[in-house]
C-alpha cells in the first residue's frame, strides 16, 4: 500500500459503484428490529433532526432534517453496544452509529466521498499552493456525540468523549475476514498499521484516526486512509474480552468497493508511556482540529507538500545550492542536542576493506572488494580515495556515539548523483560498515537511496575477526523511544517492523500529534550501538542516518537529501527516553547475522 499509486477516480465512478452496493455485506442482527429513537446530537454542525425507525433486521426508515427515507442497513452488536450503518438514498453520504443500549449514549459518524487539496503549499501556509487536485475516492467524516431518545428515557449523565486513554497502545488484529494487522496508537489524531501476510507486509503506514471512550470496557477507534486508498475503518473495541466489531467502507487498490462488517480478535502487544499531564484525559477538546469547517481533521499529505521531482530537477536544485555541514544552517531535523564532535581521527591514516557478499535488505551497487583509504587532516577536513584512485578532499563531521566507535560522513565531490559516504568504524573490534547514499532510489528519481556494505578496518595492530561482521538486526523491533532534538522539536519513534518505523511529533501539551512512517533498516554494531536508517519516502525524500546508543539514550548522525531549496548534508541528534516495548517480533521472520 505504501508505494501503491492510487487512482483518484472520478465522482461519476464513485457514485456509480456506491449506488451498486447500498448495504454493507454481513449478517445483520435483529437487536434493533421494531425499535425507534430520535438521535439527540450536540454541536453546531450536528443535524437538527435524525430520527430512526427499524422496520426489521435489514431495513430502516429515517428522517434527516425533515426529509424521510427508507434504506437498507446492517447492524452488528457485542454486549451492550450496537454499531449500525446505512447510506442516504440518492447520495454517497452515510450514517454510522454506535449505540450503548444501557446508557443510550451514542456516537454518530457522518461520511461523504471526495476532497480537494492544495499542492505545493508548505506546512506554515506561507507558500501559496501551486495548484489543487481532486480526490473523489477519499472518504471524509464528521462525528457527533449525543444520546438516543427512545421516548421513555432521559439524557444520560455521561456521553461518549474523545480520549487519550488508548494513547501508546499496540494491538494485533486477527479479523474474521482473514485480514491480519498490527496497529499502534502513538498519537491522539493518528495511528499506524502494519499489514501481515501480504506481499507488501511489514511496511508501516500512518492513518488519520479518532479515539473515543464509551467507558472502561468499550472504545471506538477509526482510521482513515488519507494519502493512500481513502478508505475508512470504524471499530468498537472491547478490552474485557479483547474483541472488536467494526466495518470497512471504501475502495480497494483495483477501485472495487468494499462495504462490509467484520469481527476481530485482539491481542494487546504493549502500552508505550505517554507524556502529557497525568490529570489530562484528552476529553476536553478534539485534537488538532484546524478549523470549524465540517469534516476538519488532522491530515498529513506529504506528497502534496513536497510534490515529486524528476531526476533532472533534483540534480539541478542540488547544483544550484549545497549546504554541507552548515552546523547552524537550516535543517529539517535541526538539533541543539547533538552528540559532541570527535577529533579522534585527526592525523590518522587508515583503510576500510569491504567484503564481497551482497545483502538483500540494502544491496551494494559498487564494485566488489572496495577499499577506502582515509587521511584525516583536521577535525573538519579529510582526504580519501577509493581502491587506489585519485585522492580528493572533503568536509566531514565525526561522532563517537559509543566507546571506540567513530561515525562520520562526507560527500563524494563530482559524483553525478551527489552521493555521500557514511562510515561506522569500531576501533576496538576492527569492524566497519559503509553506507553509500545518493539522489534516487528504487521507486523514486529524487528521494535518497542507500546501499550498505560490511567490512573491516586496517589500522595499526588491530586484528579484526575472521568471520564476524556488523549485521542487519531486529533487536530494536518493538521498541518505542521519544527523541528530543531541541526545546522546539521532539518526536516519538515506534520501530514497528523489521523494515519500517513511524515518527510522531509532540503537540504543545506533550500528547502525540502529527504522524508519518517510512521504510527503514537497522544495523547492529554492538549491544550499545545500532545504526538506524530511514528515508522519508513518499514525503520529503530525506535520509536520516543515526547511531542509537540505548545505554546513554542519545543518538547522533546525519540528515541528507535534496529539495527545491537545494541539497543539504547536516547533523542531527537527540536525547532519548525509553517509552516501552511492544511484543511484536514473533510476527516477523527473525533477522540475524545475515
Amino acid at each position: 500500500m505504501f508505494f501503491t499509486q492510487y487512482n483518484p477516480m472520478t465522482t461519476e465512478e464513485v457514485n456509480a459503484k456506491v449506488e451498486a452496493q447500498r448495504k454493507a455485506v454481513g449478517e445483520s442482527c435483529t437487536c434493533l428490529a421494531g425499535m425507534s429513537f430520535k438521535a439527540m446530537l450536540e454541536g453546531e454542525l450536528a443535524p437538527k433532526q435524525l430520527d430512526y425507525k427499524f422496520l426489521d433486521a435489514d431495513t430502516l426508515e429515517f428522517t434527516e432534517n425533515g426529509e424521510t427515507f427508507t434504506a437498507p442497513y446492517t447492524a452488528i452488536s457485542y454486549g451492550k453496544i450496537v454499531l449500525f450503518t446505512h447510506l442516504v438514498p440518492g447520495t454517497t453520504r452515510g450514517w454510522h452509529v454506535v449505540l450503548d443500549k444501557t446508557t443510550k449514549a451514542i456516537t454518530v459518524f457522518e461520511t461523504w466521498f471526495g476532497i480537494t487539496v492544495p499542492v505545493g503549499m508548505d506546512l506554515s501556509g506561507k507558500t501559496p499552493p501551486m495548484y489543487y487536485r481532486d480526490i473523489p475516492r477519499e472518504i471524509q467524516r464528521e462525528y457527533y456525540f449525543g444520546w438516543a431518545d427512545f421516548a421513555d428515557n432521559e439524557k444520560p449523565e455521561k456521553l461518549h468523549t474523545n480520549t487519550n486513554r488508548l494513547e501508546g497502545r499496540g494491538l494485533h488484529w486477527d479479523f474474521s475476514t482473514g485480514y491480519e494487522i498490527l496497529t499502534f496508537f502513538p498519537s491522539l489524531c493518528s495511528s499506524t498499521v502494519v499489514e501481515l501476510g501480504k506481499k507488501m507486509g511489514g511496511i508501516t503506514m500512518a492513518n488519520g484516526s479518532d479515539y473515543i471512550r464509551i467507558d472502561d470496557e468499550f472504545y471506538i477507534f477509526t482510521r482513515w486512509e488519507v494519502e493512500f486508498g481513502g478508505k475508512m475503518w470504524l471499530e468498537v473495541l472491547n478490552f474485557y474480552d479483547n474483541l472488536a466489531v467494526g466495518m470497512e467502507f471504501g475502495f480497494n487498490e483495483d477501485d472495487s468497493l468494499v462495504y462490509a462488517s467484520h469481527t476481530a480478535k485482539l491481542e494487546i502487544t504493549g502500552d508505550a508511556a505517554h507524556l502529557e499531564s497525568i490529570y489530562d484525559l484528552g476529553d476536553k477538546k478534539r485534537p488538532m482540529v484546524r478549523s470549524n469547517v465540517k469534516g476538519s481533521r488532522y491530515a498529513y499529505r506529504p506528497m502534496d507538500i513536497d510534490p515529486p521531482m524528476s531526476h533532472e530537477e533534483a540534480l539541478q536544485h542540488a547544483a544550484e545550492s549545497q549546504r554541507i555541514f552548515e552546523v547552524d544552517g537550516p535543517n529539517i531535523m535541526a538539533s541543539k542536542n547533538n552528540l559532541p564532535f570527535s577529533e579522534f581521527l585527526v592525523g590518522k591514516q587508515f583503510k576500510i576493506k569491504l567484503d564481497n557478499e551482497k545483502h538483500a535488505i540494502a544491496p551494494w551497487t559498487g564494485k566488489d572488494g572496495t577499499v577506502f583509504e582515509y587521511d584525516v587532516l583536521t577535525n573538519r577536513k579529510l582526504r580519501w580515495r577509493e581502491s587506489g584512485g585519485e585522492w580528493q578532499e572533503e568536509k566531514y563531521i565525526c561522532y563517537e556515539p559509543a566507546r571506540d566507535i567513530y561515525f562520520f560522513s562526507h560527500m563524494i565531490t563530482g559524483d553525478p548523483d551527489y552521493a555521500n559516504l557514511t562510515q561506522a568504524i569500531d576501533f576496538s573490534t576492527g569492524l566497519a560498515t559503509t553506507i553509500r547514499a545518493q539522489i534516487g532510489n528504487w521507486h523514486s528519481e529524487w528521494e535518497i537511496g542507500s546501499q550498505v556494505k560490511f567490512g573491516v578496518l586496517e589500522y595499526g595492530d588491530i586484528e579484526p575477526p575472521f568471520a564476524h561482521r556488523h549485521h542487519f538486526t531486529d533487536d530494536l523491533v518493538g521498541k518505542c523511544y521519544s527523541w528530543t532534538y531541541s526545546e522546539k522539536m521532539s518526536s516519538i519513534h515506534v520501530y514497528s517492523s523489521p523494515a519500517s518505523s513511524s515518527w510522531t511529533i509532540f503537540s504543545e501539551d506533550n500528547s502525540g500529534g502529527a504522524t508519518w512512517s517510512s521504510p527503514c533498516y537497522y544495523i547492529k554494531l554492538r549491544d550499545d550501538a545500532y545504526i538506524f536508517e530511514w528515508v522519508e519516502e513518499n514525503c520529503n525524500g530525506m535520509q536520516g542516518l543515526v547511531v542509537i546508543n540505548p545505554r546513554i539514550l542519545h543518538d547522533g548522525g546525519f540528515f541528507f537529501g535534496v529539495g527545491r531549496n537545494g541539497l543539504s548534508l547536516n547533523i542531527t541528534g537527540a536525547f532519548g527516553r525509553n517509552l516501552g516495548t511492544f511484543n511484536i517480533k514473533k510476527y516477523f521472520k527473525p533477522i540475524g547475522n545475515l
